[in-house]
């Protein structure tokens, strides 16, 4: 299901396009001095907003595909580092090396992971807080790998958790998740282009239908079985979606 702010923006977009239809219905009657909210002015808006959404959802495929591959890859984290922390512990080390070993692991498993992110309907913070928290544990992983491969004693026979494998499972990682933050910016910039077309330019669709509004009530009686379908559109800020 689609997010309360999703399902906002779509219906503006849709309101904007039965209000222009509105206003072409009405023919020469519609003549405002108002050179903003002129038809070709809010038909050029129209294809601006129309343009910008199709950049945005081509973004969205790009951004899961980026996702998945990073998910399998590090669907093995957990386990890997628990492995580590357990080898560990049965080397002749002090308690206090072992114990800097767990809490590094600590950090690596991600007590506090990031919820999933919907790039459909999550707004910029969301996805930036995810990519954060994927860049954090995978950065933790490279600095474990230096803390055991510091310890002569770490020379595990097991060859998924030996420092070469480690190092290229934690490179591996970096460049799949460099790879989202990558698509996840992309998705970031297109959804900030829609919202400045909609609600964060001088002549925003908020603004301009208001206008409208107001333009159609002038016209008195004439005007007034355009003006009651128009003034049925409703239009939210960007703040209220």
């Amino acid at each position: 299901m689609a997010s309360t702010s999703e399902v906002g923006h779509v219906k503006n977009v849709a309101n904007l396009g039965t209000g222009i239809q509105i206003l072409q219905e009405m023919g020469a009657m519609y003549n405002p001095s108002n050179i903003n909210i002129q038809l070709d002015n809010l038909i050029a808006i129209k294809i601006a907003i129309d343009s910008a959404i199709i950049t945005l959802n081509s973004k969205i495929p790009s951004y899961k595909n980026a996702v998945a591959n990073r998910e399998v890859a590090i669907e093995k984290l957990g386990r890997t580092s628990t492995k580590i922390l357990n080898f560990s512990k049965s080397l002749n080390i002090t308690a206090t090396d072992k114990e800097n070993i767990m809490n590094h692991v600590k950090k690596v498993r991600g007590d506090n992971k990031a919820k999933a992110i919907n790039p459909e309907t999550s707004e910029t913070t969301g996805i930036s807080t995810s990519q954060m928290s994927y860049d954090s544990r995978i950065a933790n992983l490279a600095t474990l790998i230096n803390l055991v491969a510091s310890h002569p004693e770490y020379q595990p026979n097991e060859s998924d958790i030996s420092v070469d494998n480690l190092q290229t499972f934690q490179q591996e990682l970096s460049t799949l998740s460099s790879f989202v933050n990558a698509a996840g910016n992309e998705l970031i910039t297109a959804r900030l282009n829609r919202n400045k077309i909609l609600y964060l330019t001088d002549n925003n669709i908020i603004k301009l239908m208001t206008e409208a509004k107001a333009y159609l009530k002038s016209l008195g009686q004439e005007a007034q079985p355009y003006h009651k379908a128009f003034i049925k559109l409703k239009f939210r800020g960007l703040n209220q979606n």
